[in-house]
């Protein structure tokens, strides 16, 4: 199942492979941190913006992420949900802007953001120094593409929120 799902570089057209790669993980572990990131990103987005919304900017993430990994890392095999991981924090820059006046404890979301995003810098730049970016291999170019992404595609889809309709969600 392996072989038909994860993003090779010579994938001769199986274009499902653009997608089907985030499906796949190395461990229990790379699992395990994709879903807590998934959840702790996208549940205040998902109940704002819908889910619908939402599983388009975690799509489109995932497709921008393996797209920049074939044209930057052509070599590399792909594997795991970071890169629509990445669209969806990315897609939380367009909701704040388009939406500031309207969301609960919105600077809390920004720290909470930066925290988040600073602290996987952190560990990238240490899994960089201490091991030379193997085992695992980081994609760098898939996070970036996702996160761009979900900038870019986070202005075109979300919405701004009514007053009225607001929901609040604790962050």
């Amino acid at each position: 199942m392996q072989k038909r799902l994860i993003f090779t570089p010579e994938w001769n057209g199986d274009y499902w492979r653009l997608l089907t790669y985030m499906l796949l993980h190395s461990d229990y572990w790379h699992l395990t941190l994709n879903i807590c990131f998934q959840c702790f990103i996208g549940i205040c987005l998902e109940v704002e913006q819908g889910h619908c919304r939402l599983a388009v900017v975690y799509m489109v993430g995932g497709v921008a992420g393996s797209l920049a990994n074939a044209w930057l890392q052509p070599h590399l095999h792909l594997m795991g949900a970071s890169a629509g991981v990445y669209a969806m924090l990315g897609s939380h820059v367009p909701h704040l802007v388009l939406n500031f006046s309207q969301l609960s404890h919105r600077f809390a979301r920004i720290a909470a953001l930066l925290i988040l995003l600073l602290s996987d810098v952190g560990f990238t730049t240490y899994h960089f120094c201490h091991n030379h970016n193997r085992n695992p291999r980081t994609s760098l170019e898939a996070h970036i593409g996702g996160g761009v992404a979900g900038i870019l595609c986070g202005f075109i889809i979300y919405r701004r929120l009514q007053p009225s309709n607001q929901k609040a969600i604790y962050f």
